[in-house]
């Protein structure tokens, strides 16, 4: 399972740079409507923690329910860090199971009109960091926007970084 470990650490990496950006950020930046897939870009971060929660920890886990995260109620990037902290643990320890047979077990997506999807745990698994990836995106573009650095961290950089430390 060591590809897609290797997907989630690459974006989680990516994810501590954008918190200690999002701490030098004015909050109320950080808060307003910037008219991206969801109102600013808090929301759209938090976005990016609830496919994941909701995909591996409620959808996988076959629950009936989905992660009864809203945006709302996050009043402050450390209330979002403690969230993004329980999503990972929840994530570590999913990945500690994992194993062939694991990944070809069906998850089944149901929307609100009635209709649902069927996807492998082999492809959610490609799904979240693609989608996390596609709203990082949306994040950096609101940095660059506002004429600051984006905090990108390429997958070849990452790759790099991670065999110097070993």
């Amino acid at each position: 399972m060591l590809g897609y470990a290797e997907l989630f650490d690459y974006f989680k990496a990516e994810r501590r740079k954008l918190f200690h950006a999002f701490r030098e950020m004015p909050f109320d930046e950080f808060v307003r409507n910037r008219e991206l897939s969801f109102y600013s870009i808090k929301d759209t971060f938090l976005h990016t923690l609830s496919v994941e929660d909701n995909w591996l920890h409620y959808r996988a886990a076959g629950l009936e329910t989905e992660s009864p995260v809203r945006f709302e109620d996050f009043k402050s990037i450390e209330a979002i860090e403690k969230y993004s902290l329980e999503v990972d643990a929840k994530t570590r320890a999913l990945f500690a199971t994992l194993d062939s047979q694991a990944i070809q077990r069906p998850v089944i997506r149901k929307y609100p009109d009635g209709h649902s999807t069927t996807q492998s745990l082999g492809w959610v698994l490609y799904h979240i960091p693609i989608e996390v990836i596609h709203h990082y995106g949306e994040i950096f573009a609101e940095f660059w926007k506002g004429g600051k650095d984006a905090p990108y961290l390429s997958y070849l950089a990452f790759k790099r970084e991670a065999t110097q430390t070993k």
